[in-house]
């Protein structure tokens, strides 16, 4: 019975904790390369266009965006997200400041295009706040990585970088851990040490 019991409650802990979503923002407002230690810099391959690599503390004349860079130094951007944090994300959403003419693109976890839109031109990368257009992606099978095309790499500004993440579509485990679920599985541990003590009495 007392093994029962037990089960149950990490059971329930795992359900009820795993079903809450994260929220996760970067807003490029910290002296580069901090954005490199926050979730987006960590679960992605993003690389600043004026290094084409990690660890760039220059930013150019962007003062609260990043200029993405290109794949292997040409003008087409690919960011990648982490298999198993691409997988969790439900919705992206991201500021985008166009200066030469290029599509957005999303992919799902099984490679499918999700998302496909024209990027406005909006030249406004330079202020604070700058000029951007939002645009909001959501999948039920996460989001593995997203793309500009054409000439966009030193072009293509993104600011507010977000995601919504939650479960694995694919396989319904719970891909960022809640520190509610520690405490709900805590509070199960007690409930099941007390009723042993109770039935040793």
């Amino acid at each position: 019975m007392l093994k029962k019991t037990l089960l149950c409650a990490l059971f329930a802990a795992a359900t009820l904790g795993g079903a809450q979503a994260a929220t996760l923002s970067e807003d490029f407002n910290g002296a580069f390369p901090a954005w490199e230690s926050g979730w987006f810099g960590a679960n992605s391959d993003a690389v600043n266009y004026y290094c084409g690599a990690r660890d760039c503390a220059t930013r150019g004349n962007n003062p609260d965006g990043l200029w993405l860079g290109g794949v292997n130094n040409t003008s087409f951007i690919d960011v990648s997200f982490g298999a198993d944090f691409g997988a969790s994300i439900t919705e992206l959403s991201i500021d985008v400041a166009g200066y030469t003419p290029t599509t957005l693109r999303a992919y799902d976890s099984t490679g499918a295009e999700i998302f496909a839109q024209s990027v406005a031109l909006t030249y406004g990368a330079f202020g604070v706040p700058g000029t951007y257009t939002n645009l909001v992606i959501s999948s039920a099978h996460g989001i593995s990585h997203f793309s500009f095309d054409g000439w966009a790499a030193g072009n293509t500004s993104i600011d507010n970088i977000g995601v919504e993440t939650g479960f694995n579509g694919s396989t319904n485990t719970p891909a960022v851990p809640e520190p509610e679920s520690y405490a709900l599985m805590m509070a199960g541990l007690g409930v099941v040490g007390f009723l042993a003590r109770r039935r040793k009495a």
